[in-house]
């Protein structure tokens, strides 16, 4: 995805008399092109160091993050590196950790004509003729390595308020992920969306969105 194609909803619809956004495209994704995306175990934490690195370069030293899917994952890496800057966190679509279901229900979405038609064009418009070379290897990266990846011996050290939404009948994402992420995040509360899938953000954004600015704005 993008940051423009991804949270148009939240970029159009949070109240600007009160909340300065910034959504960024790492490096590989959407307009961060070239360079390719470079998979490795590393991405996400490679990602937070950038995402921290562009907010200092801002002159933004105090601020809250929002993630979602593997966003989420580059946030939950901020919320544990850079606590001195992080002010809250909101994460949706993640876990800290990948089972084999998680990966075999990626792995279905790896041919994009399988796609809903109007999400897979919203794509291409980005991505063009690359669109299934580059989530190829995403998918690719995710069957072969995936499982190593883990985040269950950190967790703990977020110490900032942490705002954990899901989608309960979302098929990449089952509930004991927001569940395990709840029990070991200090400070954290759990919203589900009983008819939610994945994009409970692009579902329901009208609601989403209030519950995250009232989050923040506590």
């Amino acid at each position: 995805g993008t940051s423009q194609t991804d949270f148009s909803d939240q970029l159009s619809s949070f109240d600007p008399n009160v909340f300065t956004l910034i959504a960024w495209d790492p490096p590989g994704y959407g307009y961060s092109r070239p360079p390719e995306r470079q998979w490795c175990l590393e991405i996400y934490a490679i990602d937070a160091d950038l995402a921290a690195k562009l907010m200092e370069k801002l002159g933004i030293n105090f601020y809250s993050i929002l993630g979602w899917s593997d966003g989420a994952k580059t946030a939950l890496q901020m919320a544990i590196k850079y606590q001195s800057v992080i002010n809250k966190t909101v994460i949706w679509g993640v876990g800290c950790f990948c089972k084999p279901e998680n990966i075999r229900a990626l792995y279905a979405t790896r041919n994009v004509k399988v796609w809903n038609p109007r999400v897979r064009e919203l794509f291409e418009s980005v991505y063009g003729n690359e669109l299934q070379t580059l989530w190829g290897r995403l998918v690719d990266f995710y069957q072969s390595t995936m499982l190593n990846w883990s985040l269950k011996s950190e967790i703990k050290r977020i110490h900032c308020p942490t705002f954990i939404l899901h989608g309960d009948i979302d098929p990449l994402i089952d509930l004991e992920h927001p569940n395990y992420l709840l029990s070991h995040i200090s400070d954290s509360r759990l919203h589900r969306f009983a008819d939610g899938s994945h994009n409970i953000h692009q579902e329901f954004a009208k609601q989403f969105n209030q519950l995250v600015q009232d989050f923040l704005l506590e």
